[in-house]
């Protein structure tokens, strides 16, 4: 078990005192059989914290929404795998783990971006604070240590949550952690299958959204469950007799929205989603309302 967490903001004061995020994003409400896309202006802080745990380092962003005052929900996204591709193509890295303990390279210049990109469309519907966990390949494999979460993961929470506070009202006793929800994109279902995992002694997880995991043909065309949680998903793969809260998003319904164009369709269709769509899935998301 872990017997000692730390936790320190290291963002510019640019990027913590109170900022404008412009994205585009998917428009709530489809008209006819094409999806449109939007501007959306939010107002948020952006944290970068270090987590110490044991002398492990770890990296977690955080987007909190202007006007917010409650710790105690919270919703957390998992980015994809900063390594992709399947033998026998080379793999595209995004961010390597060697950067990962002083967070340079693709870690600062790629996935730090989520931040932003994620927390203003959650900024513009509800306050609360959105977590990024920035996860590493070995995250993913066997050694537990590496994982951010796979130990004391509610302390972990409890930490950061607290530090997150603590930039705004820091005379305040630590916020008593009681929902969190929980998202990933893509491959970043693996990250987020772990979390789930861990968490479900504490019963916290009441929400899990799934963006696009289905593309992905090795993944199952399901819900990926957590005991008490409703769980979505939102996909551009056909499945009989979904089940409710699996929405199928056609690919083509992405014909006429011009951000992250590609000429595969389904790539285009695929970065849509994980992109452009957590404000519409936050609308009517269970922890934010």
């Amino acid at each position: 078990m872990a017997t000692n967490i730390t936790v320190t903001q290291t963002n510019p004061l640019s990027l913590t005192i109170p900022h404008v995020v412009n994205n585009p994003v998917i428009k709530p409400v489809m008209q006819g059989d094409f999806l449109e896309e939007i501007q959306l202006t939010a107002t948020i802080h952006e944290f970068l914290f270090k987590v110490t745990k044991d002398n492990h380092v770890f990296w977690v962003g955080v987007a909190v929404p202007f006007g917010t005052t409650d710790f105690s929900r919270i919703q957390v996204f998992f980015h994809p795998t900063v390594v992709q591709g399947p033998p026998p193509d080379p793999p595209v890295v995004h961010a390597k783990d060697a950067d990962y303990p002083t967070f340079t390279g693709g870690w600062s210049g790629s996935l730090q971006r989520y931040i932003a990109l994620q927390g203003s469309q959650l900024a513009s519907v509800r306050r609360v604070p959105l977590l990024v966990p920035f996860t590493t390949m070995a995250a993913l494999g066997a050694d537990r240590a590496q994982n951010m979460f796979a130990i004391d993961p509610v302390a972990t929470l409890s930490n950061i949550t607290k530090a997150i506070q603590d930039s705004f009202v820091p005379f305040l006793p630590p916020p008593n952690l009681t929902d969190v929800g929980v998202t990933s994109f893509s491959s970043g279902i693996k990250a987020m299958r772990k979390f789930i995992d861990v968490m479900k002694p504490s019963g916290l997880i009441r929400e899990v959204i799934d963006f696009d995991s289905p593309f992905i043909l090795t993944e199952p065309a399901e819900l990926t469950p957590s005991p008490g949680a409703v769980s979505s998903c939102y996909t551009q793969r056909f499945r009989q007799n979904p089940p409710a809260g699996y929405r199928f998003l056609p690919t083509n319904s992405f014909s006429q929205v011009p951000s992250f164009p590609n000429p595969d369709a389904g790539e285009h269709a695929h970065a849509c989603i994980g992109f452009m769509m957590y404000h519409t899935a936050v609308i009517t998301s269970s922890i934010t309302a």
